[in-house]
């Protein structure tokens, strides 16, 4: 029964690890807003008041520790029926049926966590932001639907998986280990004291499971023609019981993994080989734009949304479909569609409101001439809506929807006409910002390029130790301009993309394709082509860099960006994951968004000035944090801190986040 028990492992740990980052994915979320809290909070008052927190953290536990109760009484269920149908043709129908069950589960699940791994933080902290506004209940139910799906779909296959097997312990045993396995992994991974690549594991693990699928759908379809369903079930497509001994370990090894037995019917074989050859072309294929999401990934969606945001959620804006508002556009977003509220504005600041109505969390960028990014809101999930402002002069533009938050996107054309809102008093004051900021995005563009070449030099002449001393100081300039950078959407990638990042079959190249190089021991000749590669793509960054013009209010949108940045990957410690150089990272987003709020700072002392010393309040907390981890003229490695202490960042550079996201509206003018 070892290859019963393997599969049942298998099965456990995949699903038990995705139940396992979910939780911890929440978890985490909630300490961060604690944190965040505390740090305006005096210790006196924490003592007084006590830990909001806490208790919804007991909350998130109630809705895990229900989903797995629900997910044991399925189990119980299906062994129940199992029992009281006892043998004979309902029993074989019985068993069909939870079969072709389990492999519709199975499949959906599979290709929910390929598209869904690179969203997955944002859609569930985003949902759970929204749970907490709404109360202790809606928290745990959030906690109850994450899990269930996974708890539901881990029962149901290894049910599936463990039909005919002679020893019932095997399979139960088998997924037990597995979930223990998980367990284990996820709080390693959570304490941040072993990494794993992630996006691997799902794939190979999703492979595996494919073909899983494929045995469970054999037996669904030997069920179904032993009850007489089906026909064809004593024509046999091979019968190779003369050669190979049925009872051999390699024979027992296939059939209790993936159902291939010496013996099929034409029909059994067929379904296999058609299940096996059509989803693993699926699954390796480059991943399509957002076009329709599947029945029923929407319909899980939905429901489970109907118990968190009944009505929705977001700001009291305009709502797409009504009367347009001066300055103001709407925009309905669902999975497939991208609807704007009028297709011609003004010129001048237009505010962009988002509703996200699809199930899958999605971005809204505007575009200028040649795709040039004048603005983007990432991270809204479904129920959700958010608002952009832009600067828009006369002329044409794209907006983009990115259900998925990948893709080209949806995209609608606007027409902006007219002239500009006239000039603000203080007209000067922000054309010298604009100015001012171009220069400093200038100065750190020649300077990556000059790292680039000292560093291409280091990887190209075998100096190891070298080239891993300049990485760091390299990639600084660039993550100080990042979210200017980003607008180049053909070279980002090139330059800045990790390994997680690409669709299967892309080419992965850039700084971090090196670090792994770099990092690993492995020969640098290899990657001499890439390096080259990499100075050719920063040189063309710095080209299209000098003819770039920003606004002030792409300034104060893209500080807050960097910010993000922070907030997203860098404070998670899965930017440098190879060279653990995260702090370097760190600290270079919060300097760039430091110099595009410096050169706000006149008009920002005009038209709030309390803004400015609370700004600088939050820039000095955020700078002790990072000198506790200096090292001389470096910082030390990521992995040294403890996950105490990545909270504490995180709580300072959310605290600042907070309250650099009031200055778009101040230079907004609203």
């Amino acid at each position: 029964m070892g290859s019963v028990f393997f599969a049942s492992y298998l099965i456990g740990l995949r699903d038990g690890l995705e139940a396992a980052l979910v939780v911890s994915i929440l978890v985490a979320f909630l300490r961060t807003q604690t944190d965040r809290t505390q740090t305006d909070r005096t210790r006196t008052d924490r003592t007084r008041t006590g830990d909001p927190a806490r208790g919804k953290l007991r909350q998130v536990w109630a809705g895990v520790a229900a989903a797995v109760l629900v997910s044991a009484a399925v189990g119980v269920l299906l062994t129940t029926v199992a029992g009281w149908l006892g043998s004979g043709t309902r029993m074989e129908l019985f068993e069909a049926v939870t079969s072709l069950a389990a492999v519709a589960l199975v499949t959906w699940m599979i290709f929910w966590m390929r598209r869904s791994a690179r969203t997955l933080r944002g859609e569930l902290t985003g949902r759970l932001s929204d749970a907490i506004a709404m109360g202790g209940w809606a928290v745990a139910t959030m906690a109850f639907f994450a899990v269930l799906r996974e708890g539901v779909e881990m029962v149901l296959l290894v049910f599936a998986a463990a039909e005919g097997a002679a020893d019932s312990a095997a399979p139960l045993a088998g997924m037990l280990l597995g979930i223990a396995t998980a367990v284990a992994l996820g709080w390693v991974i959570a304490r941040a004291t072993v990494r794993i690549n992630l996006g691997r594991f799902f794939t190979w693990t999703g492979v595996l499971l494919i073909l899983v699928a494929a045995g469970i759908l054999k037996y669904g379809v030997h069920g179904l023609q032993s009850a007489g369903v089906l026909p064809g079930g004593n024509r046999d497509a091979f019968d190779l019981t003369a050669l190979i001994d049925p009872t051999s370990w390699y024979a027992t090894l296939l059939a209790g993994t993936v159902n291939l037995t010496p013996r099929a019917s034409a029909l059994e074989i067929t379904a296999w080989l058609a299940f096996a050859l059509v989803m693993l072309a699926l699954f390796f294929r480059p991943a399509p734009r957002p076009a329709q999401a599947h029945g029923f990934v929407a319909i899980a969606a939905v429901v489970t949304l109907a118990g968190l945001t009944p009505g929705g959620c977001g700001s009291p804006a305009a709502q797409p479909g009504g009367p347009p508002q001066p300055g103001r556009i709407s925009v309905a977003a669902t999975d497939t569609s991208c609807d704007l509220s009028t297709d011609h504005a003004a010129g001048g600041t237009t505010t962009f409101t988002i509703d996200n109505k699809g199930t899958k969390v999605t971005e809204l960028y505007v575009y200028g001439t040649a795709d040039r990014i004048l603005g983007e809101v990432e991270n809204v999930a479904p129920g959700v809506s958010r608002d952009l402002r832009v600067d828009l002069t006369p002329g044409t533009y794209t907006v983009a929807c990115k259900p998925g938050m990948i893709g080209a996107g949806i995209r609608s054309t606007l027409t902006v006409s007219g002239s500009a809102n006239p000039p603000a008093t203080d007209a000067a004051a922000l054309t010298a910002a604009a100015e001012g900021y171009h220069r400093y995005v200038r100065s750190q563009a020649d300077a990556f390029v000059e790292q680039t070449r000292q560093f291409v030099a280091a990887v190209k002449a075998g100096q190891r130790d070298r080239a891993q001393t300049l990485f760091p100081m390299a990639r600084s300039p660039y993550e100080r301009i990042e979210t200017v950078a980003e607008a180049f959407g053909d070279l980002d990638p090139r330059i800045d993309a990790r390994d997680g990042d690409l669709d299967p079959g892309a080419e992965w190249t850039g700084y971090h394709r090196i670090e792994q190089q770099l990092w690993s021991g492995s020969d640098l000749a290899a990657v001499a082509p890439l390096a080259d590669r990499l100075l050719a793509d920063v040189e063309a960054l710095r080209q299209r860099l000098t003819t770039v013009t920003l606004t002030p209010l792409e300034l104060a949108n893209g500080a807050k960006g960097l910010l993000d940045e922070v907030a997203t990957k860098k404070v998670t410690g899965e930017e440098d994951r190879y060279s653990h150089t995260d702090l370097w990272d760190f600290a270079a987003n919060v300097d760039g968004c430091r110099a595009a709020l410096a050169a706000l700072r006149p008009v920002l002392d005009a038209r709030r000035p309390e803004l400015g010393p609370q700004l600088d309040a939050r820039f000095a907390a955020v700078d002790a944090e990072l000198a506790k981890y200096r090292s001389g003229d470096s910082y030390q490695p990521y992995t040294v801190l403890q996950p105490a202490q990545v909270q504490l960042l995180a709580g300072t550079v959310n605290a600042l986040a907070e309250q650099v996201s009031a200055v778009p509206p101040v230079i907004a003018g609203r």
